[in-house]
């Protein structure tokens, strides 16, 4: 079997485990549409491909794990997993081709208020995209990378249970409302790389009390 098909799985709402054979290359579209009582997925090496709303309503899921043989992951892949708590995308394959539309990653993978506590970002990944995790209000720590050089516009926004964030040597620029109303956070600490803060990026942090900045030499 090189496949699972379209909607192979869909409302068997009372599946708890799947096991997905190492031959497998692709996860069909709504291959596990509302399979509400899945609860846990390993998604194999071999496959390179996660079709539209594969684990859509998927509302007992609560980690994943993308391996970095996954080359296309499709809008609304894990669309209203409400119990996702934890998200491990282990290459940057894997990020880069995620697809990056109008909602950046929130609308494909987290989308609105889930709770997600726990995002690992792979080494080589460049750039955290707009909105990537807009409104991911459990969200409690990210692990950012040394070679991302961009946050972009609206990337943590109302991310109101992040408390700190390191941002790495690498960054340049954080842009527009990059950490807006993340009112949990307490303690940031901008490198002297950062070379350009956009409009309202640290607007609505109420709770930051200490903000380190190492000012750049001239």
């Amino acid at each position: 079997m090189t496949s699972i098909g379209d909607s192979a799985f869909e409302n068997c709402s009372s599946l708890t485990s799947v096991t997905i054979p190492d031959s497998v290359t692709d996860i069909g579209s709504s291959a596990f549409e509302n399979c509400s009582s899945l609860t846990s997925v390993t998604i194999p090496d071999s496959v390179t491909s996660i079709e539209y709303y594969a684990f859509e309503n998927c509302s007992s899921l609560t980690s994943v794990t993308i391996p970095g043989s996954v080359t296309n992951i499709e809008h609304y892949a894990f669309y209203n997993c409400s119990s996702l708590k934890e998200i491990h995308i282990s290459s940057i394959e894997a990020w880069l081709n995620i697809k990056d539309d109008s909602s950046g990653l929130s609308g494909i993978l987290f989308l609105n208020d889930k709770p997600l506590v726990n995002v690992v970002i792979p080494d080589g990944v460049t750039r955290i995209r707009n909105a990537a995790f807009e409104n991911c209000s459990s969200l409690t720590s990210v692990t950012i990378p040394d070679s991302v050089t961009s946050i972009g516009d609206s990337a943590f926004e109302n991310c109101s249970s992040l408390t700190s964030v390191t941002i790495p040597d690498s960054v340049t620029s954080i842009g527009d409302t990059a950490f807006y109303n993340c009112s949990s956070l307490t303690s940031v600490t901008i490198p002297d790389s950062v070379t350009n803060i956009r409009s309202s990026a640290f607007s609505g942090c109420s709770s930051l009390t200490r903000r380190a900045w190492r000012f750049p030499t001239v």
